[in-house]
Formats: C-alpha cells, structure tokens, sequence
C-alpha cells in the first residue's frame, strides 16, 4: 500500500510529539511491506521543494512562498500575548489561501491513502485531496478542543471533519463522536526508552554531581499551552530547604516562535534564588533518553494535551510524573500509581506537590509496572491498528 502523511512543519528546532509519532509510524510501515511517505509543508518567502530519503523513506518538504512572510514572522514575537488569538487563526487562514502547491505534489506522488496530521492548516486542503483520495485524519491538535466551546464552533468543526473517510485521535477528549472516529493511543520507541537499573541511575547520577538530589526533568516546549511558566513560578514558591534537596532539568527552552513567552519563563527563573535549575535547549528525541535515566520525576505542567508522548516515555522509563489534569494526560497518569496530578494553571498545587515528594523521597517514589505499557503503547502495535483502520476505508 502506498501511503503518503501529511502535516504542517513547524520552525526549525520546534521538533514534537506529532514529528516523532510520524517518523516512527512511517518505520513501523515500512517494516511491515508499505510504501510510505511524507510530505511536509511550511510557508516562507519562496517555492522550494526538497526531497530526501530516509532510510528508504521519502520525506518532501515544501516551502510555499506567502507573501506577508516576513511580517508575520515578526508579529509571532506576541504569539504569547494579547495577539495570539488573532496571530494563530491568522497563519492557518493564510495556510489555506495556498493549496495548489501542495494539491499539484500530492496528485504527483499519487498514493492509494492519505493520512493528515495536521488540522485546521489543511482543511481546504484535505477537501481538494478527498474528491480524489481516501484521506485518514488523526486529530493530534487542540485546535479541536477550542472548536467544541461553543455551538457555532461546533458546527463549524462538523463541516471540517466531513469529508474524512475515517478519523484517529491519541486521546478520548479528541475523539469525535462520528461512527467513523476511532482510538489509538500515541506510540514510543521502546528500543530507545526503556528503565535502567538503580544501580546505573546512581552512577550516571553521580557522575553529574546529582546523586543527593531528586531530579526534575520538564521537556516542554516553551509556549504557552505547555504552561512551563506555573512551573518557573512554583519553583519561586519553595523552602530553601526543598530548593537544596532539589534540581530542575529543562528542554525545550529555544524553540523560535513565542519569544515573549521564553522571555516571561526566563525572568521567572531568574527570580528563582538558591535553586538549582538547568536549561538544555532543544534536544533531538534520542538526547532526552540520557536526560530521563538521571531524573527521578517528570513534570508535564500543560493548560492543554493531548496524548502527552513524553508522559509515556516517562512512565515506561519507571519515571514518576507530576502533570496537570488537562486533556489526555488523565487517561495515562494514575494518582499514586504512575503519578500525581494537579488543578492547571495553579503554581501553588505544583510547589506543594514538588514539596511533599521531595520532602518524603524516596518513600513518594512509585513502583511502576513498565512491561505493560511497553506491550500497550509499542509501535508495533501502534502501525497495525492503524493499518486496520486503512482497511475499513
């Protein structure tokens, strides 16, 4: 079967969940006798299309020339602030003014199915393709969420999702409630995260002079809806006493757009005296893996989620996570059994919650059975589910 996904590209070092859920079930169909590829599209100040192949697979990445580019580049500056409500539906109209390009690639590479990732970006997109192609949706966004507040919204996000022949979302409050919607969790590398033995946390600890510390690891990009700065602010909120038992790891903290908003994180952390807080720029999946093997506790402090990949690489490493009760991330974290959650946007909740694990560690620290979400959210698994659901179409 030939398949071709698709989904908007975000600004370099902007790298996520939805990347990473592309690039390993594009492996996984590979593996399993398809021909899958990958197109990729972003706007810029010119047409360019690069092609490259890797390992085996087609990645097409197409830049669209937009001719309000380079002043839109300069009012994502205030993504964070008061025009982020007119900036980002702004972007995704000027997505849809631009199709024809991307129309014109699509018929060339000419697949029997089509798997859109992206949402709002490619509606009118999605229409064009679908007089022609059957067209798979999985709904990775939030963009969904926003939709479903009100009952013009609503009706509106019902004609978007028409014209899908079937729709997949990672978390039930994604799922729509259409006899062709469908549920698959989001999938990991399990070669790559996998727990290690305490014994080697100790020395890898140990080796970065943390072995007297509980180490907190926030690999969240730094936007608004990952609600980084409530974290920055609960660190203000700590005893001196937890601040010295206590280090903070973050990732995530270049990414390109809502420079306001990495700016208002940065001053809050700076406010933060006698904590140990380190910042690890924008990490490749596979660096996080050496980042989780010396942290004890992953923080997920999101105003909104989907299904957080990060909160399953945590869990299947044996790492604890503390997250807010937003989106899916109830779904995957069970209080007392893989984790803690507290009310969103509250830094208090989170700054007693750091206290009282850091306060009674290791006693607050959770056995946690890894096998089974290895064996539940493996891409092997994954890619035939969703192979199933290609069939049904």
């Amino acid at each position: 079967m030939k398949i071709l996904h698709i989904y908007r590209e975000k600004n370099e070092g902007q790298i996520g969940g939805v990347e990473y859920h592309i690039k390993y079930l594009v492996q996984q169909q590979q593996k399993l006798g398809h021909m899958p590829s990958v197109l990729t599209f972003s706007l810029s100040n010119r047409n360019h299309l690069t092609v490259e192949n890797r390992n085996g697979i087609d990645w097409h990445m197409l830049e669209v020339k937009d001719p309000v580019y380079k002043i839109a580049q300069k009012l994502k500056t205030f993504e964070s602030g008061g025009l982020g409500f007119v900036i980002t539906p702004f972007e995704r109209l000027r997505q849809n003014l631009r199709v024809s390009g991307k129309l014109k690639l699509v018929q060339d590479i000419n697949p029997d199915i089509i798997h859109q990732h992206d949402y709002l970006s490619s509606v009118r997109l999605s229409r064009k393709i679908s007089k022609k192609f059957k067209i798979i949706f999985t709904n990775h966004y939030g963009e969904y969420l926003f939709l479903q507040k009100t009952r013009i919204t609503r009706y509106l996000q019902s004609h978007f999702l028409a014209h899908f022949n079937a729709i997949i979302a990672p978390s039930q409050n994604l799922l729509p409630l259409q006899n062709n919607s469908y549920f698959i969790s989001n999938g990991f590398d399990t070669d790559g995260f996998k727990e290690i033995a305490s014994d080697e946390k100790i020395k890898l600890k140990t080796e970065q002079g943390l072995e007297k510390k509980v180490v907190f690891l926030c690999a969240r990009r730094w936007a608004p809806t990952k609600g980084v700065l409530y974290l920055a602010k609960a660190l203000n909120l700590l005893s001196d006493d937890i601040k010295q038992k206590s280090v903070f790891l973050f990732a995530g903290n270049d990414a390109e757009d809502f420079q306001l908003y990495k700016k208002q994180v940065q001053s809050e952390l700076d406010r933060c005296i006698g904590v140990d807080f380190r910042l690890y720029g924008n990490l490749d999946h596979d660096k996080l893996i050496p980042l989780i093997n010396i942290s004890d506790i992953g923080v997920i402090p999101s105003l909104m989620e989907g299904m957080s990949l990060f909160s399953i690489e945590l869990i299947s490493c044996g790492i604890p996570v503390l997250a807010t009760d937003v989106g899916g991330l109830p779904e995957i974290i069970k209080t007392n059994e893989n984790g803690w959650l507290v009310p969103q946007k509250d830094a208090q909740k989170i700054a007693d919650e750091i206290t009282r694990i850091v306060h009674n560690w290791p006693d607050t620290n959770l056995p946690i059975n890894t096998l089974e979400f290895r064996e539940k959210y493996s891409w092997e698994s994954i890619a035939q589910q969703t192979l199933e659901i290609y069939k049904k179409t």
